[in-house]
């Protein structure tokens, strides 16, 4: 399916970032129960402030929503599971919504990055090398704006609550589950070496015209020739160097020993997101998954079955045990 394209790609706020703007401001408390209200600003004293970290959220069963959770101290909160409580609020982001959905949202670390210590519930992280959000499942059945509250029971016997706003399409705006994948002539580490493209459009991280690539095994191949060769593929779409949500950096260098792990059952491609960040060109191979009409977000992965269509995909923080499970399932192939 041809998808519009802009001239650049949207980052997602870091963890970091979101903390900032989430932190600056400070609501009255609001009612808890069977409303989910929405329309106010940030934490209260003993209130939690949500950042949503879901990038393509649309009508469908089991999709994936995403947040990250700050105390009103401005610390990340990680571990444990917390309660995610969904009204629909209709066409409109303000007022309140008697709340439709309630489910427990698990922590999920961002894939490089030190795990926490798990104590069984929540607690606030106050270590740069620890992040993460909260993920669950939802079955989101109406277009518009829903209204998410999170509760959590903290480590220390205290309950916080916090509540933001989902918007919810009526399609996915990025490439989705059930749709044939974009088979992508993307660049290889061939094309650099012989000269047909820079070093840092291959990968931002070959700053220099005389870097190695830091990632051959995931430069190895397109997306094309290995659903050519009828070989699944799992397609990582990050920028290591520009990415805002530093995210990207770990995602590839996890990819690395993920791919060799799984060499005899499927291809893993990475797709560096700018041809040029200086001048905002971006690579034409990750314009065909991730650009939207108003812009884009990364990272991505993608798994595409041998039949060249979507089986899953995972933005901005990677389930990599949910990636494995999959992939191990997979038969073996013969070589390429």
């Amino acid at each position: 399916m041809a998808r519009p394209r802009r001239p650049a790609v949207r980052s997602a706020p870091s963890l970091l970032a979101l903390l900032a703007l989430l932190g600056a401001s400070c609501g009255s408390p609001a009612p808890s129960g069977t409303d989910a209200v929405t329309d106010r600003g940030g934490p209260g004293e003993d209130e939690l402030a949500v950042a949503v970290a879901s990038f393509d959220l649309a009508v469908g069963t089991d999709v994936r929503v995403l947040a990250a959770v700050f105390t009103s101290e401005r610390a990340l909160l990680g571990g444990g599971e917390v309660a995610f409580e969904l009204g629909h609020l209709g066409d409109q982001p303000g007022g309140t919504a008697t709340v439709d959905i309630r489910t427990t949202a698990r922590w999920l670390a961002v894939p490089g990055s030190e795990p926490v210590a798990e104590s069984g519930r929540p607690r606030p992280l106050n270590d740069p090398m620890l992040s993460g959000v909260y993920a669950a499942r939802i079955d989101l059945d109406r277009p518009g704006y829903w209204g998410l509250l999170v509760r959590a029971e903290l480590e220390d016997g205290t309950v916080r609550e916090g509540r933001t706003v989902l918007r919810v399409l009526d399609e996915p705006a990025v490439v989705a589950v059930g749709e044939p994948a974009p088979r992508t002539d993307n660049l290889t580490t061939d094309d650099v070496v012989a000269g047909r493209a820079p070093g840092i459009a291959l990968d931002s991280r070959m700053q220099g015209p005389d870097d190695p690539d830091p990632a051959p095994t995931l430069h190895a191949t397109t997306v094309a020739a290995a659903l050519a060769a009828s070989r699944p593929v799992v397609v990582v779409i990050a920028t290591p160097v520009y990415c805002q949500s530093r995210i990207c950096g770990p995602l590839t260098e996890v990819m690395v020993p993920f791919a060799e792990r799984h060499a005899e059952r499927i291809d893993v491609v990475h797709l560096e997101v700018w041809r040029d960040f200086e001048t905002q060109q971006l690579n034409d191979g990750a314009a065909e998954w991730i650009q939207t009409e108003t812009g884009g977000n990364e990272p991505w992965v993608f798994l595409v079955g041998a039949d060249g269509e979507v089986v899953a995909r995972w933005d901005n923080v990677l389930d990599l045990d949910e990636l494995e499970a999959m992939v191990a399932g997979l038969p073996l192939l013969g070589p390429r």
